[in-house]
């Protein structure tokens, strides 16, 4: 649990400085991924972390006395028994962990993240399967088509199907499905229907902001606030609602409005927590940012170059 837990915010804050510190990408995108963010992992924490069972206080029998005994001589040689410290043990090394190497598997399925751990029972691997539904699985767990998950590394998982050990592995460019392709890396037009968001006027503003990013990122935690939002039909994931914090202007500066739901970046769809770490692995890179926005029912894209 406590790997768990220190491994999940080690990948958070490493995502959140290089998201931060990266002066190319506009910082209103930057506030967005990091409120979408910890409000994706928040979720995805209490999917992923093994219920905490209550058990009662049991106290020890004899550790209430009726009332004062009499003074009895003290008894150094038993109390030196009783390690009151611990008993000091010689602990061997452990044995360097052997990485396991198979052949990639040809099941129908896909690695959509990973939350490596060095405690096997906290490691989970998001799998999606050849229709695209994605779990949270723990080694040990039965995969779609009859495979069982045995090992998890922070590139790939061993599966063992029929009996035999195969490799699932994240893609190697690290693209979310859906994502938009930058692999040409020319200059992006502007698209039918997308608003390029994001003026010169506001150059001084995002300066400031990206400042107290990089030096003292709680301040702005305050800026943005968003919550998860559910479709009514199938009762899944579809994005999450933006409003301003105490700069009650921010939003509108770019072309957003309290109570839009942000339901895609870059094509990548916020149906899943575990999307938001795909989308901060890509952005990085970008070129562009690209927001699709519900409003009033009427999904609207918004684009930001990137600076």
């Amino acid at each position: 649990m406590a790997d768990f837990a220190a491994n999940l915010g080690g990948n958070l804050l490493a995502r959140l400085s290089a998201l931060g510190t990266d002066r190319r990408l506009p910082l209103l995108v930057t506030l967005l991924m990091i409120v979408l963010l910890a409000q994706g992992l928040a979720n995805l924490t209490w999917q992923l972390l093994p219920g905490q069972s209550e058990e009662p206080l049991v106290l020890p029998r004899n550790t209430a006395s009726a009332g004062p005994k009499p003074a009895t001589g003290v008894d150094v040689s038993a109390i030196s028994q009783w390690h009151l410290f611990g008993k000091v043990q010689k602990v061997a090394p452990k044995p360097a962990a052997q990485v396991t190497e198979a052949p990639d598997t040809r099941l129908n399925l896909k690695l959509r993240g990973l939350l490596a751990s060095s405690d096997p029972v906290a490691a989970r691997a998001i799998i999606a399967d050849g229709k695209g539904r994605e779990e949270a699985y723990k080694v040990g767990q039965k995969l779609p088509g009859n495979a069982v998950l045995r090992e998890i590394y922070a590139d790939r998982v061993i599966l063992e199907y029929r009996g035999r050990l195969e490799a699932l592995r994240l893609p190697k460019e690290a693209a979310p499905s859906g994502a938009v392709t930058r692999s040409m890396r020319q200059p992006q037009t502007r698209r039918p229907g997308v608003t390029q968001a994001g003026t010169a006027d506001n150059a001084a503003l995002l300066r400031q902001y990206r400042n107290a990013l990089i030096n003292e990122p709680q301040s702005l935690m305050n800026l943005v606030s968003a919550s998860p939002v559910t479709d009514k039909a199938t009762g899944k994931l579809k994005g999450y609602r933006i409003r301003p914090g105490k700069d009650r202007k921010l939003l509108g500066r770019f072309g957003l409005k309290s109570g839009d739901v942000v339901t895609a970046v870059n094509g990548v769809a916020l149906d899943n927590p575990i999307k938001a770490l795909e989308i901060m692995r890509d952005l990085s890179s970008a070129t562009s940012v690209t927001l699709d926005v519900e409003r009033n029912g009427v999904v609207q894209s918004f684009a930001f170059q990137v600076e």
